[in-house]
């Protein structure tokens, strides 16, 4: 008899609302199959379903805030003992086999530790901490032996109901995928990684590509564009002294730093292949004076700056201010809106003319 081809395991990935389509393309790229998407059902994430012969392969997308190995995937009852139902659904020997699965992936540590985490989107006849309450007395019968956490632990199981749709999954990736262990600097309203990294695929990096962030904050950008492939050169720049220090920290070896202004840059005309930035707008700081000018000027030192057939793409909370500042060398090709911690931002993807 040919032999049994083992079934690919399930698994599901959060991602910031607005870049599911980069994420899912990552995930093929890893050797994923996609076979679903949850979208916009809050403002802090959407769902992403895939199996994957290779689990440990997703770790490596960087547009993914976390990864699940599949424990459950039912309807969610409607009545208030919802809770207690979905709780039995889970018996001892699925868990195992969930477990053997996980410590694949991401072997065991801390001990014998379980931590639960609930998240409830939609209206139902029961509150998320009656699910949380539920699940943490189902783990202490299926695993007598094991000791709960409040912080770090070896395992963590979370429930995510989604409507009308429950998913109840072993987390397989910790905080480094999403938080990133280079980044040892933070500003405040610094980018997140895994935006970082969509807008650099917005980008579409090429391995002789000369890249430009203008204002590059703590260097998000700047280091994910050097974690995506190769490129000539990279090079980023700050009129804040703090800034630059963050990104002299995060951005590691690879991108060149200067102090400079965004609006006067020190480049010669048509010589940089992409520019990629995440300017300062109102609602990320508490005031910016002077946003429209800054925007005008920086988007003119963009244009002149990037070659013909040049892109550019900007993530901001100020789309009105972007479109009113957009000089006429630069095309909008796209745009998409994106939810960034609950926050309406818009990234525009250009070419210059």
């Amino acid at each position: 008899m040919p032999p049994t081809r083992r079934r690919a395991p399930a698994c599901y990935a959060l991602v910031v609302p607005g870049i599911e389509d980069l994420a899912a393309a990552e995930l093929k790229r890893a050797g994923a199959a996609v076979t679903g998407t949850l979208v916009r059902f809050d403002k802090r994430d959407s769902i992403i379903l895939f199996t994957a012969p290779e689990p440990a392969r997703a770790l490596r997308c960087g547009t993914l805030e976390d990864v699940f190995h599949v424990l459950i995937d039912a309807p969610t009852p409607a009545e208030k003992t919802a809770p207690r139902r979905l709780a039995d659904l889970i018996d001892r020997t699925a868990l195992e086999r969930a477990l053997v699965a996980h410590h694949a992936v991401r072997p065991k540590r801390g001990g014998r530790s379980y931590k639960v985490v609930a998240r409830v989107a939609g209206k139902h006849a029961f509150r998320r901490e009656d699910l949380q309450r539920v699940f943490e007395r189902a783990m202490a019968r299926l695993l007598p032996r094991w000791v709960p956490a409040t912080g770090p632990a070896a395992v963590e199981l979370w429930v995510h109901v989604v409507g009308a749709r429950t998913l109840i999954g072993l987390r397989l990736s910790g905080d480094e995928l999403a938080a990133r262990a280079y980044k040892r600097a933070h500003l405040p309203a610094s980018l997140k990684p895994t935006v970082a990294r969509a807008l650099v695929l917005l980008a579409e990096p090429r391995p002789g590509d000369i890249v430009l962030d203008p204002m590059c904050g703590a260097g998000t950008l700047l280091r994910e564009r050097a974690d995506a492939g190769r490129a000539a050169l990279i090079v980023g720049g700050d009129t804040d002294r703090a800034a630059l220090a963050a990104a002299r920290s995060n951005a590691g070896r690879q991108p060149a730093l200067a102090r400079w202004d965004a609006t006067r840059l020190p480049l010669r005309d048509r010589s940089v292949d992409v520019v990629v930035t995440n300017p300062p707008y109102g609602r990320q700081h508490q005031a910016v004076p002077g946003i429209e000018r800054l925007y005008a000027r920086g988007l003119r030192e963009a244009a002149r700056v990037l070659r013909p057939d040049g892109r550019c793409v900007v993530l901001t909370g100020e789309p009105d201010v972007l479109m009113r500042s957009l000089p006429p060398a630069l095309r909008v090709r796209s745009k998409r809106r994106l939810l960034l911690r609950g926050l309406a931002v818009t990234a525009f993807v250009m070419v210059r003319a």
